[in-house]
């Protein structure tokens, strides 16, 4: 027993000191830790785009789109991205990009700027409150399969 609490203990002091010297290295390579975490974990966007009038068919073959180019970019995870829709017909996706960097580099890529414009021609982006269904404690949406991502 004082062989298992004693390989514990001393396995938790390993493990501690090791994350202190990860630590010590980043910070001495002029890297956060919090951005470290950040390049691991990602950072997941919440968006919301309002068809056009006439032009919901537009807007879902640029959703369909979408993660795919970002994922050709490597600007963001593995991750599936989720697409539903609103009772007024808003469609929301909510997806992960890779870190702050990877949204930044976005603004400046040509291939997601060419789809960006796609989006603004058959959409509106909608700031999350004016939906309906985020006033409630539990905001549901209808499921939309799009395939391919």
């Amino acid at each position: 027993m004082k062989r298992i609490i004693l390989g514990t203990v001393l396995g938790g002091l390993v493990l501690c000191v090791w994350s202190f010297i990860a630590q010590d290295e980043a910070i001495a390579k002029g890297t956060e830790v919090n951005q470290r975490k950040e390049a691991v974990m990602g950072r997941f966007a919440i968006v919301a785009y309002t068809p056009k009038s006439g032009k919901e068919h537009q807007l879902l073959v640029a959703v369909r789109k979408h993660v795919q180019v970002l994922r050709a970019e490597q600007l963001v995870t593995d991750k599936p991205a989720y697409v539903m829709r609103a009772g007024n017909g808003t469609i929301v996706e909510v997806f992960e990009w890779r870190s702050t960097e990877a949204i930044k580099q976005a603004h400046g890529n040509p291939a997601v700027n060419a789809l960006w414009a796609e989006f603004g021609a058959a959409c509106d982006f909608t700031p999350l409150t004016k939906l309906a269904e985020t006033h409630q404690m539990f905001a549901e949406f209808d499921a939309i399969q799009l395939g391919g991502d």
